[in-house]
């Protein structure tokens, strides 16, 4: 695919696993410079040495405190000197939980997380983005956060919030071309997919090995094509949303589920 992005400036948050580390690599073919952030220091340095004939720069930063936000841009515009692409990736869960099994700071930490976050990046790149001729914001938020299923509710309800908020700027930035949309993928394999089958073995007393292959089958039955996603299938979304070729799709949520979505 010739999604014509060779040059442009990505930033990827949270994007050295799972979906996140995908979009980098979707991005990284179609040519685009990608700044990648991420809190780990060892995820950073594996990702920049994955891809070492790709233009990526890595920046340490967590994705809940303003000034590394605001550094982490600063970084960005001294080495591309631009910003074309902010794709808001970080997130999750925290602690797994139902209603009673969460505190307090659970749910403030998944709003921080999963939406303030979002909040910060936008603020901090916006300039940039206003300058760009060709700018994008494309949010990652969940199939949770429109059907949600019995478990984790600080969770579900950020992503809702995150598919609200993704509506709100795509009208806050329609004078600037700044085009904005949201996508909701459905399970997909990631570290957070590993983490919850951890989880869900210990209380079935299960082996990790036998927890996959048990839920995987479990999961597969609810989704019509019959399998679990892949970064990369949200990936190839991404980088289409980040191109010319949908420069038409502002204000739009996308569902990558297999058909899971029970609703339209």
């Amino acid at each position: 695919m010739n999604l014509e992005l060779k040059g442009r400036a990505a930033l990827v948050t949270g994007g050295t696993k799972g979906i996140g580390r995908d979009i980098v690599e979707a991005l990284v073919q179609e040519g685009a410079h990608v700044s990648v952030t991420a809190r780990g220091s060892e995820g950073l340095a594996k990702i920049a040495k994955d891809f070492p004939d790709a233009n990526i720069h890595t920046i340490s930063a967590d994705a809940t405190k303003q000034t590394e936000i605001n550094f982490a841009l600063e970084s960005v515009i001294k080495t591309f000197g631009k910003l074309d692409i902010l794709v808001n990736n970080v997130g999750g869960a925290g602690n797994f939980g139902n209603l009673n099994d969460l505190t307090e700071s659970d749910w403030y930490y998944a709003f921080d997380l999963n939406v303030l976050s979002l909040v910060h990046f936008v603020r901090a790149s916006e300039e940039h983005l206003r300058k760009s001729n060709c700018a994008r914001i494309i949010n990652i938020s969940s199939i949770s956060g429109v059907q949600p299923g019995r478990f984790n509710p600080h969770y579900t309800i950020t992503k809702a919030a995150t598919i609200n908020l993704s509506k709100y700027l795509s009208n806050y930035f329609v004078k600037d071309n700044i085009l904005v949309n949201v996508i909701c993928p459905g399970p997909v394999h990631s570290e957070s997919w590993d983490e919850n089958i951890r989880r869900l073995a210990a209380e079935r007393g299960l082996s990790f090995e036998d927890a996959r292959l048990k839920i995987e089958q479990e999961e597969a039955l609810k989704i019509p094509l019959g399998r679990i996603g892949e970064g990369s299938d949200v990936a190839s979304l991404v980088a289409y949303l980040a191109s010319d070729k949908a420069s038409w799709i502002t204000g739009s949520c996308f569902h990558v589920n297999g058909g899971k979505l029970k609703t339209v």
